[in-house]
């Protein structure tokens, strides 16, 4: 098992690698096999791209990458933890077009919300304990803040993920530190907290889905490996049970719900994939991995050694390509699957 690398020594090690070149030896301990010429399964086959990323590592050097968005000005925004970058921009062609930085320790959840000319991220820093709404030239709109009654003592507050209502309402899921959900209204008060760790281990990502006529909340519980469906006012509604899929954020693409599979056996074998489920959240297709053979369990989905390491969250285009940033994978920069 590798020694875990700190931060520092990630930065150092970035700066050397070559920013293109594919799964690194320096985490797995062995030499990556030949990229695949298709991954998937199904419907949902993809060519992958490794070499999509140019950003120059010696002059960027990145620990993590977290979450990307595909903004309304075309950009490929990506949540980055790095001393000289928070987000950074890329363009459809991999080349990094602009930098946003607030000198945050640990950047994580991305997520888009408005519409046009009112657009905005919203950025969520695990470590800071903070939420912060940002236009897209990465000016701060404003910051939420949690009252401290509602952090259960002990506990601190660690957000990961953020997702808007159509009302200007946020919720946000406080993945790394109560397992709890809090629901401010659009002037930035809480009205409401819910979940907790009797619901959740790790509510790690939370999107609004409103394909099923009325809007609710898909939240992923990584840590069961399971995500939930709950109501706009904190009412559980369902959980389906993915065991062996340590699932990230749940990601809508029309009828289907993607998820980054950060590992599958442990965070340090670096054994994920992406997961492609239909309508009625049944997995139809694993890339990066062996084709499901049961819905009741994934745990003998074997991870293919050479198309992802640890990713951690999925952005797709109009084409229904895929871009997949990457945790702590020794400066893999995001993985460009196309659809086949």
């Amino acid at each position: 098992m590798p020694t875990k690398p700190t931060r520092r020594q990630f930065l150092q090690t970035a700066g050397t690698l070559c920013a293109t070149a594919g799964l690194p030896t320096l985490l797995t301990g062995q030499p990556r096999k030949p990229a695949a010429d298709t991954v998937g399964h199904g419907d949902f086959t993809y060519r992958p791209d490794h070499r999509w990323g140019k950003l120059d590592a010696r002059n960027t050097p990145v620990v993590h990458f977290h979450e990307m968005v595909l903004d309304g000005r075309g950009r490929l925004a990506c949540s980055v933890v790095s001393d000289r970058a928070d987000i950074l921009l890329f363009d459809r062609d991999g080349r990094v077009v602009d930098t946003i930085h607030h000198d945050l320790p640990e950047p994580h959840g991305l997520t888009l919300a408005g519409e046009g000319s009112d657009q905005t991220y919203w950025l969520t820093d695990s470590a800071a304990g903070r939420v912060i709404n940002l236009d897209l030239d990465g000016r701060i709109i404003r910051e939420l803040a949690v009252p401290a009654e509602h952090i259960p003592g002990g506990s601190q507050f660690k957000p990961t993920e953020t997702t808007v209502a159509e009302n200007g309402d946020v919720y946000v899921a406080d993945g790394y530190g109560t397992n709890q959900i809090f629901h401010f209204d659009g002037q930035g008060k809480c009205k409401m907290v819910f979940g907790g760790p009797e619901h959740f281990q790790c509510c790690h990502g939370i999107v609004i889905d409103s394909r099923r006529g009325d809007s609710e909340l898909l939240i992923t519980s990584r840590s069961n490996q399971q995500f939930q469906r709950w109501s706009m006012d904190g009412r559980h509604l369902a959980t389906y049970e993915l065991p062996g899929l340590k699932i990230c954020r749940p990601v809508l693409s029309g009828e289907h719900t993607l998820f980054a599979v950060i590992w599958t056996k442990s965070n340090w074998n670096y054994d994920g994939m992406v997961a492609v489920l239909d309508k009625d959240f049944r997995v139809v297709s694993l890339p990066g991995g062996s084709a499901p053979s049961t819905q009741e369990s994934f745990r003998d989905v074997a991870w293919d050694g050479r198309t992802f390491l640890n990713p951690h969250d999925v952005c797709t285009d109009e084409d229904e390509n895929l871009y997949v940033p990457q945790w702590l994978s020794g400066m893999t920069q995001p993985v460009r699957l196309r659809r086949v």
